[in-house]
């Protein structure tokens, strides 16, 4: 009998054994499976103090942990959590510079397991991304599309533009005004809008070049320009460096002067010191349409116009310029113009 309990116990003790071995090994597989990146969703108001500070800071649901999602929970949690939030910020955050416990498990009273953080923080450095999220309802968009684009004579297209504040850029008001922006460019439809155009004196910029925008060109229009394809983004306080000094001609319109077009000199590659819409910092080099388009909004900031710059026998309204001119060459139209 004693042997018996003595074997019984050496084999509970072996069970127990073997049951702390594998939920230490199933403790290690969900650290070591843990996702490199990592999502955090943060309020605008936040993410603003977090800039100033080595850590990110966050709200009163992450006191006993801190909450992440992955890349297929975000749409969820987004309209879970962040439904009813207009405007906000999610983070991209490399879990491997993330200090404390990483835990893979259900929120209390939940089954749907999520990546939990204790005992740590996230420090900035480990933010490799900040993207600004905007959710807005039919009817807010279809308001933000009645915005008009103000048109030649209004006197703030000759004023200079003011430069924006890292807290002027966080504010929501300039977060709408950029969705505003935005909006009323795309209904126009137009590859770029500055601030002073919907009647702002702000150093701010909207510029996308849609490839749906290119379908009445020719391949060989396209390279002769180079142009490409220029996805959505914000400039504000832009700082214009001229890289090439070597000038390309084209034709230009805008969008506050719909009936004219003309050609303009512009420099062929620049360079553009810049901040985003969540006041990063931003470097952007562009050669071809794209530089064309950087100068052209610019020069908004500053009260300039394309008329100031084209050549002014070149000057004719839309109609004629496709009746006429569209599918002539720069030189050939300069020379049937006098121009040399």
């Amino acid at each position: 009998m004693r042997q018996f309990f003595l074997i019984l116990s050496m084999s509970l003790m072996a069970l127990c054994s073997y049951g702390e071995e594998s939920l230490s090994r199933q403790g290690t597989m969900e650290q070591s499976t843990t996702p490199r990146y990592l999502y955090k969703m943060l309020s605008i108001q936040d993410w603003k103090v977090s800039k100033s500070s080595p850590f990110v800071k966050l709200s009163a649901a992450d006191k006993d942990f801190i909450h992440f999602s992955t890349d297929d929970q975000l749409d969820k949690i987004i309209d879970k959590y962040w439904g009813d939030v207009l405007s906000f910020v999610m983070l991209k955050v490399d879990t491997q510079k993330l200090p404390g416990r990483m835990v893979f498990e259900a929120n209390p009273g939940g089954i749907n397991r999520y990546y939990h953080l204790y005992d740590g923080a996230i420090p900035l450095d480990a933010v490799t991304e900040s993207r600004f999220i905007e959710r807005r309802n039919e009817q807010a968009k279809h308001d933000l599309k009645s915005l008009p684009v103000v048109q030649v004579g209004e006197p703030v297209l000759r004023q200079l533009a003011r430069p924006l504040s890292k807290e002027d850029i966080l504010s929501q008001d300039t977060q709408d005004l950029i969705q505003q922006m935005k909006a009323a460019m795309e209904a126009a439809p137009g590859v770029g809008l500055a601030a002073p155009q919907i009647g702002k004196a702000l150093q701010i910029i909207v510029i996308e070049d849609k490839s749906d925008y290119h379908t009445s060109l020719t391949t060989l229009q396209l390279a002769e320009r180079g142009r490409v394809p220029v996805p959505f983004h914000v400039i504000i306080n832009p700082s214009l460096h001229i890289i090439e000094e070597e000038k390309v001609e084209f034709f230009e319109g805008c969008l506050s002067i719909p009936e004219l077009i003309g050609v303009v000199p512009r420099a062929k590659t620049v360079r553009v010191e810049c901040l985003n819409e969540m006041a990063q910092p931003v470097v952007i080099n562009a050669t071809g349409w794209y530089a064309r388009i950087l100068q052209h909004e610019i020069d908004h900031l500053n009260g300039v116009l394309f008329i100031d710059r084209a050549h002014a026998r070149t000057l004719m309204t839309q109609d004629n310029y496709a009746k006429y001119w569209k599918n002539k060459s720069i030189f050939d139209i300069k020379k049937s113009l006098g121009i040399y």
